[in-house]
């Protein structure tokens, strides 16, 4: 049943709630038949579920439709479904067990119960444990409704998954040290092209420009950012929702709660926004707005220029051909979290920065409409 009590626009996780965490994956156990050449069985990746009915160690004084309620890290669902197959002696890979408990990886920020951080619906968590780390990567918590990223994002999920296979948190290699993006970054230009080179060359990174991260991630959320040799890129400039400069720490209208911090972002090469791929991304920026007659400092509706901002990823980085449909996806939920509940998003500034260039201009505007 829906219950109808939230935290940041968003359902509140609770036992008397419907909400699942479905088809989790991989929960790779293994599974019979164990004998030669596979004497421990055979490794198969399960989809694993969780259900809100099964929450354990919730809040004890406060109460939704009369039970308790989920809690950081305290609370967990008792048991996750779908890996009872994997029931070779050594079961889980990691947790070396089956149906384990679930567990939120992420929460609200800033509404708590008895002290503690409550869930909510959307949150990530993790299947499978015994104790942490659990056996599957996060997973986003489904309640009242499913992320409107679940249908929109399907084709780039599946495209990371298959292009990632081999690295954390599917496989063993690190993604970052094989690209040669694990070191520090360099504010040069040259090194900029030639990081920007390397990650486009690897087909796991650059299915995964594809999913926006937080411009600091926070790891006990179970949000991965970007390798330590790339940028976090505010898809939608945060200028764009201040009044003059950034820095000036005024807002426009409606949006006094913009926190660069958590604004969704996409992993580029670059220090600053005139270098690699970084620039290549702002100038695109800038070439869509000179074509569409916007100038700079417009206002326009939130919708437009999170289009906008789309597309300009898409001219920046055609191999990984994210769609528009899935990038506008995440800067709603994204910015949506930001506002207070059932407020649409008011208008933002149009803020191109970086250079003008004239070849990116040209090719802006030969290139077809998504």
């Amino acid at each position: 049943m829906a219950n109808e009590v939230y935290a940041n626009n968003m359902e509140i996780s609770c036992k008397a709630a419907d909400g699942k965490s479905v088809a989790c994956f991989p929960d790779v156990c293994f599974t019979p038949p164990v004998a030669p050449p596979t004497p421990m069985g055979v490794p198969i990746p399960y989809p694993n579920t969780g259900m809100s009915k099964d929450t354990t160690r919730g809040t004890r004084t406060v109460k939704i439709t009369r039970k308790e309620v989920m809690l950081k890290d305290k609370s967990y669902f008792k048991t996750s479904y779908g890996d009872e197959a994997g029931n070779a002696p050594k079961k889980g890979v990691i947790t070396s067990k089956i149906k384990g408990k679930v567990y939120f990886t992420s929460w609200s920020m800033n509404v708590k119960f008895e002290g503690q951080n409550v869930v909510r619906h959307l949150d990530m968590t993790t299947h499978n444990h015994a104790s942490q780390p659990g056996n599957t990567p996060p997973w986003p918590h489904l309640s009242k409704m499913s992320p409107s990223t679940q249908g929109k994002c399907k084709r780039e999920k599946k495209r990371e998954r298959k292009s990632c296979q081999e690295y954390k948190p599917y496989g063993e290699k690190n993604v970052c040290k094989e690209a040669e993006l694990s070191g520090e970054m360099v504010n040069e230009s040259a090194w900029a092209s030639k990081t920007a080179t390397r990650a486009k060359a690897n087909k796991c990174l650059s299915a995964r420009r594809c999913q926006l991260v937080p411009y600091r991630p926070k790891d006990e959320a179970g949000i991965a950012g970007c390798c330590p040799a790339q940028t976090p890129d505010h898809v939608i400039p945060k200028s764009s929702f201040s009044v003059g400069a950034f820095s000036n720490n005024k807002r426009q209208p409606g949006w006094e709660e913009y926190s660069k911090d958590t604004a969704p972002c996409m992993c580029v090469e670059g220090w600053g926004n005139t270098h690699g791929s970084h620039g290549v991304r702002h100038s695109e920026h800038k070439a869509l707005g000179v074509i569409a007659g916007v100038k700079k400092g417009d206002m326009r509706e939130f919708g437009k220029e999170a289009s906008m901002a789309a597309q300009s990823t898409r001219g920046a980085f055609p191999e990984s051909n994210c769609s528009e449909r899935c990038l506008t996806a995440q800067l709603a939920d994204g910015h949506k979290k930001m506002l207070p509940p059932n407020t649409q998003p008011p208008k933002v500034k149009h803020s191109p920065s970086g250079r003008s260039k004239p070849a990116v201009l040209n090719r802006t505007a030969r290139r077809p409409s998504p």
